[in-house]
């Protein structure tokens, strides 16, 4: 039991400037860029442009330019200091006060801010990692080189109020001596990027609410360039839904709240932007999506309420929910997830629907879904493995909907024919040969191995058979006469239509 009367005094214990070298050790470049694009939101800002600038390849300076509200000094003060809470709006997407100095320090040792509000002087404020994690010290900067910067922002933003972060001495970035690596690791983490925002903010950008645009230049030429603007990504962006139950709303009673979980499943089979983000399959976004004034915080997941596992990567869930963050759902300073607390858990194993539809239905009907669609899939006869000439994600596409047949593999190929033909067929050397007269018909920008993926595609599926057995019979030649007759008349129209 607490005693109310052994209080001798009450001290103030300021935190150790130390704690500043572990601040953003968890951020990746992604979620800290993303950060501060919820710190331009907060400043009203519509239009954010980030800037990857480079020396030979190499990142050397990361900068977030908005056109949003800015900071006067004062306010500039605060944004520097650490763990810093300010008032936050009911649709602020701020939380912690550490989120500009957590995102700056994960990946850089200089953090420069250039803001400019209505009616007040520019300012600018740098802290360097060094000495902010001995004494926390901030560089005042002079007006006039805010100023500067202010019109710099003007050029790409169109606004002269707004905020400029900067990042140099950028670390975590490709070092070596190898130009290709360096080029590889900067396309990749653009892509990563790109898709970590479009997911992310998909729902302000498609609202037209926000412009996110990615710029990567060279440091001493990007002043003007424009970036490329970033497309929403939506992770329910699916025609139909894969079950005609859902969506689904369940209710989670915890405590004396009552949270709706929008349970969603994919169609089979999908493989579209949305459901995979990025690179990356629809199986690793199966989960929750928990959002807060609609920005997403965690994109899949089951956070230790189900086991991932292949049959459930048609099930997604949306949270938004803004009365459970905080009493039953933690989120963590980088925003890059969330833990569910045990009350929670309970309440979502505890959940349905109106119809009576439990957590654990709508993951069994999820999975009844994919497993169906595979098991069509599996009765599909095996073919002929294409080869040379077909592009190698359309390989790999025809590869996940139809099993090969050990052995030999058919190659589409180009060359001269007479006018009129548009195809021919090399039964012994597995080959299916396409008139090059026509190829600038499908390919206009001129020939590669790869060329005219759907072309290519569609002859495979038409004439694959022809190659699968020992040799041509009866039937084979009358199709292949057949396709010769009609794409060959069909070749030479599209060529006449085309006056070519």
């Amino acid at each position: 039991m607490t005693k109310t009367n052994d209080v001798v005094e009450r001290i103030k214990l300021a935190p150790d400037a130390g704690l500043v070298k572990s601040l953003g050790a968890n951020h990746t470049l992604e979620s800290a860029i993303a950060d501060l694009v919820d710190n331009s939101i907060d400043a009203g800002a519509t239009r954010v442009s980030i800037r990857l600038l480079t020396n030979n390849d190499r990142l050397t300076q990361v900068e977030v330019l908005d056109n949003g509200n800015g900071m006067d000094a004062t306010s500039a003060n605060a944004a520097m200091t650490i763990g810093h809470q300010r008032a936050y709006a009911e649709g602020d997407l701020g939380h912690f006060g550490m989120g500009l100095k957590a995102a700056s320090f994960g990946h850089s040792d200089v953090l420069t801010v250039w803001s400019t509000s209505y009616g007040a002087t520019p300012v600018g404020r740098r802290i360097r990692r060094t000495d902010f994690s001995k004494d926390f010290t901030c560089e005042v900067l002079s007006a006039d080189a805010a100023q500067e910067r202010a019109a710099e922002r003007q050029v790409v933003t169109g606004s002269e109020e707004g905020t400029s972060i900067v990042w140099t001495d950028v670390r975590n970035a490709y070092r070596g001596r190898n130009p290709d690596e360096a080029r590889s690791w900067l396309s990749t983490r653009n892509e990563a990027l790109r898709s970590h925002l479009g997911v992310t903010f998909h729902r302000l950008i498609a609202a037209k609410r926000l412009r996110i645009d990615v710029l990567i230049d060279e440091v001493d030429e990007a002043l003007a360039s424009p970036g490329i603007p970033i497309l929403p990504i939506d992770p329910f962006g699916y025609a139909k839904s894969g079950h005609p139950e859902y969506p689904k709303d369940l209710i989670a009673k915890a405590v004396d709240t009552r949270v709706t979980l929008r349970c969603h499943v994919w169609p089979a089979k999908s493989d579209v932007t949305g459901f995979r983000i990025g690179t990356k399959s629809g199986e690793q976004f199966q989960g929750f999506y928990i959002y807060r004034n609609d920005r997403l915080l965690q994109i899949g997941g089951w956070s230790d309420t189900a086991t991932p596992t292949a049959a459930r990567q048609l099930a997604r869930v949306v949270l938004e929910d803004t009365g459970a963050i905080g009493p039953f759902v933690t989120m963590n300073p980088e925003k890059s997830g969330l833990k569910f607390e045990p009350v929670f858990h309970d309440a979502i194993n505890k959940a349905e629907a109106s119809d009576g539809t439990t957590f654990l239905t709508f993951l069994q009907d999820a999975e009844s879904i994919y497993t169906d669609a595979n098991k069509r899939r599996r009765e599909r006869k095996p073919v002929i493995r294409p080869d040379k000439g077909i592009a190698p994600a359309v390989r790999k596409r025809i590869g996940s909907e139809l099993p090969f047949i050990d052995g030999d593999a058919v190659s589409v190929k180009w060359r001269r024919m007479p006018a009129g033909e548009f195809l021919d067929v090399d039964h012994p050397d597995k080959t299916l040969w396409l008139n090059t007269r026509y190829r600038g018909l499908f390919a206009p920008d001129g020939g590669s191995l790869n060329d005219a993926p759907v072309l290519k595609a569609l002859m495979f599926l038409l004439t694959h058979h022809v190659f699968e057995g020992q040799h041509l019979g009866s039937r084979d030649k009358d199709e292949i006469a057949l396709w010769k007759s009609v794409l060959g008349a069909a070749a030479a129209a599209e060529e006449h239509m085309r006056g070519e």
